[in-house]
């Protein structure tokens, strides 16, 4: 009986959660810009400008630097930005307030947190998942970082080591029961 209620109190926690950030970040309701980190170069790039990459513009100015120090293909990270993945935003919920999701979130939410603080990283990750999922049961990293609630810092580094560690994530969610 009371895993029956575990749901939907997750979800509404979540949600709560996603549009107290949300709403509560002042005049901005979404990152506008992302600072991107790369050893000692910090460039601030507008999400607008990383967006064009989905749609197959070519990279330009600092987003083209960032890409090419962290030897990245312009069209290869358009793609990875683009690519949707269904997900059930109950069962993302029951996932992200798991011990491994925890765990996963406030790894990520070192690497990718607002710009303007160290806390929280792992909450605004949170609302920008849920977000993403609520309109429509995909997500997408382009689609993420649209919602994430503020504007952030991505350490492309440790984002990067930390995306060999978590390879095998697609796998783990699938038999978490995902839509993957």
């Amino acid at each position: 009986m009371k895993r029956a209620f575990q749901r939907p109190i997750h979800l509404a926690l979540g949600l709560t959660v996603g549009l107290g950030i949300l709403f509560s970040s002042g005049t901005a309701r979404s990152a506008e810009n992302i600072t991107l980190i790369i050893g000692p170069l910090n460039r601030s790039i507008s999400v607008s400008d990383i967006e064009g990459l989905t749609s197959g513009k070519q990279a330009k100015g600092d987003l083209r630097t960032v890409l090419r120090i962290a030897d990245q293909d312009s069209k290869q990270a358009g793609q990875l930005l683009g690519m949707t993945i269904p997900f059930n935003v109950v069962q993302a919920d029951q996932f992200l307030n798991s011990g491994l999701g925890e765990s996963i979130l406030n790894k990520l939410g070192q690497i990718i947190a607002p710009r303007s603080s160290d806390e929280a990283g792992a909450q605004a990750l949170r609302a920008a998942i849920i977000l993403s999922l609520a309109d429509d049961g995909q997500i997408s990293a382009i689609e993420m970082l649209r919602r994430y609630p503020t504007n952030m810092r991505i350490n492309v580094g440790a984002l990067l080591k930390a995306s060999e560690e978590f390879q095998d994530i697609p796998k783990l969610l699938r038999s978490f029961g995902g839509g993957l």
